[in-house]
């Protein structure tokens, strides 16, 4: 039987490793992250709850990310509903945000921003899985048009209090570059992962996903086929986390990553893992 990864899997929180915590502090704080801790090397963001969704950790030896490596592409931050998406981009629009872009991609309506060390970041809703295009063998469509912009922000209630992202909001997907889309790409997160590939866009991206959601994880090469790794100690990206429903969910994955033969670490009850272009994987419990 093909092993599948727990249908309820659900991100975590995402941890990036900084060049300077105070400039960056400030801008996630901006953009509407609510500070839930933090010291000297370490400050932790919620995003309308006090769950963990944005670490930031600074280090001493850290160099910047050199342009055109393999990474981040974006963290994507989904909001519950096309009224909280309106609110939180009027509100940034007021703020003179970065807003670097915007896309309709059928099953959701996306904006797009940067931050000052070169981090994407995504703010989205999903339309209902009723209006997804999805196909006889399970994939499903996906598409960059222009975003309905005064559509959505006829539902901009300016009276609204700003009190940053909504209850509700989580982490909804990992967008990486990635050096090659190939057998050992797929071997690990299609088999021993036991993801779905939902899209395959133009043999340049990959879009991944648990449970029949339109990808909690994507793999470009748009930085070119091949394109080198970066350092481990550049800023970026260091790790996500994923959280499963169970205890048995994830000794499943822990089975089939032995079989696989792909290894992992296990510390306090989490199975941590690389991909192949080592960016960090911690699968976790829900309420652990």
């Amino acid at each position: 039987m093909t092993f599948k990864l727990d249908p309820n899997m659900q991100l975590g929180y995402v941890q990036l490793r900084v060049q300077s915590l105070e400039t960056q502090k400030k801008f996630y704080q901006a953009l509407g992250f609510n500070l839930l801790n933090e010291s000297d090397t370490e400050v932790i963001f919620g995003a309308g709850s006090s769950e963990p969704i944005l670490i930031l950790t600074v280090s001493e030896d850290v160099v910047p990310k050199p342009p055109r490596t393999t990474g981040l592409f974006h963290f994507a931050i989904l909001v519950p509903s096309r009224e909280d998406l309106a609110y939180m981009v009027g509100n940034l629009m007021k703020m003179k945000a970065p807003f670097s872009g915007a896309g309709d991609h059928l099953y959701s309506e996306a904006f797009y921003l940067t931050d000052p060390e070169g981090n994407g970041i995504e703010i989205y809703r999903d339309r209902p899985r009723s209006e997804w295009a999805i196909n006889d063998d399970g994939g499903i469509d996906t598409d960059t048009l222009p975003v309905d912009f005064n559509g959505i922000m006829a539902l901009f209630d300016s009276e609204r209090e700003w009190t940053g992202f909504p209850r509700g909001t989580i982490l909804g997907h990992m967008h990486l570059t990635v050096s090659e889309l190939n057998s050992n790409l797929s071997r690990f997160y299609l088999e021993a992962l036991g993801l779905d590939l939902k899209t395959n866009f133009m043999n340049s991206a990959y879009f991944m996903s648990a449970g029949g959601y339109h990808h909690h994880i994507a793999a470009n090469v748009w930085n070119g086929i091949g394109a080198p790794l970066a350092p481990s100690i550049a800023s970026g990206l260091i790790n996500y986390s994923l959280i499963l429903s169970s205890i048995d969910e994830l000794n499943k994955l822990k089975q089939n990553l032995i079989e696989c033969q792909v290894s992992f670490e296990e510390v306090e009850g989490k199975v941590i893992v690389k991909d192949p272009n080592h960016n960090g994987m911690i699968f976790t419990v829900k309420n652990a």
